[in-house]
Order: structure tokens, then C-alpha cells, then sequence
């Protein structure tokens, strides 16, 4: 299976095994779809939006099991934990979210970036995260939320678009 997300404000699940044949599709946002993850078990699909929402949908049931009024802004990037348990989230109001999926609310609200922050994801070990943002600069965070440094990146003409580890 893969998922996409549109400018027509859908979220949609294809089966690759079978041409690609659309097997889903969600209309609960109100604006255009950023970005969309699976979960690390593939049971749910995250969304997010410029509706400022984040959504997380069963792909079994194919019902929405977990709506959020997530940020004051656009929200540009999501991503699980390794283990499922928690959502990070970026977005153009100049924070990081990270999110407890398990009790369905926010646990922190992070601030760093002087602009929009366009990406964070979580390190394999969930012991670190970066967010990266439209004034040029990568953060790098430990998991117990304490800021362990910043840089600068000159090289860096446009907004960072993504970070890989």
C-alpha cells in the first residue's frame, strides 16, 4: 500500500499489487494535504494539512480514530516515533509538537525557530529529533525535550525541506 495526500484535499490509499487500484479515500480535511505517514505497524495513516489538523485514519476499518486542532498555522510535516506511541509535528506558526498518540494529546509545545518550521523527525532511537525551519536552521533536540544545540547552516540558500537520518 502506498498513501497520498492532494491539493484537492484527499487522502488516499492505493494497492500497488493490484495496479494500483485506489482502495480509500478520506475527505475529512479542509485544505491541502502536506504531507501523509503510515504508522511503524501500518494499521493507521497520519495527515496533516493547511487546515491546521492533523488526522490519523485506521486502514482497516477505514474510519478516522484521532482528529486534532494541532497548530495556529499550516501544519508542513509529521512523523512517528519507532514504536508508534507519539506524532512530532512541524508547522509554519514557527513551532514543534510532539504528540502522545496513546492518550490522544499534546505533550509538548516546542519553540526555536525564528520562522515556519517546514520538518522534525524523530532519530531511529527516539532519542533525538530535528526540526529544521524556514530561517535556515536544523535543531537538534533529545527526547527529554531539553535543547542540546543549533546550527546555523550558510549552505542553506532556500527553507529545509526535509531531514534524513
Amino acid at each position: 500500500m502506498v498513501a497520498s495526500g492532494s491539493d484537492d484535499r484527499t487522502v488516499r490509499i492505493w494497492d500497488v499489487s493490484m495496479d494500483g487500484k485506489e482502495i480509500q479515500k478520506f475527505t475529512d480535511h479542509q485544505g491541502m494535504i502536506n504531507c501523509v505517514k503510515f504508522h511503524p505497524d501500518s494499521t493507521c495513516l497520519a495527515s496533516c494539512g493547511t487546515d491546521k489538523k492533523i488526522k490519523i485514519f485506521d486502514c482497516r476499518s477505514h474510519r478516522l480514530l484521532q482528529h486534532y486542532d494541532a497548530h495556529d498555522d499550516a501544519v508542513n510535516s509529521i512523523n512517528f516515533n519507532q514504536s508508534g506511541t507519539h506524532l512530532i509535528s512541524s508547522s509554519n506558526d514557527a513551532t514543534v509538537k510532539i504528540w502522545d498518540l496513546r492518550k490522544g494529546c499534546i505533550l509538548y509545545t516546542l519553540f526555536g525557530h525564528e520562522g515556519g518550521t517546514t520538518s522534525a523527525s524523530f532519530s531511529p532511537m527516539g532519542d533525538y529529533f530535528l526540526s529544521g525551519g524556514s530561517d535556515a536552521v536544523v535543531l537538534a533536540w533529545q527526547s527529554n525535550m531539553n535543547h542540546i544545540r543549533n546550527e546555523n547552516i550558510e549552505e542553506i540558500q532556500a527553507k529545509i525541506e526535509t531531514e534524513v537520518f
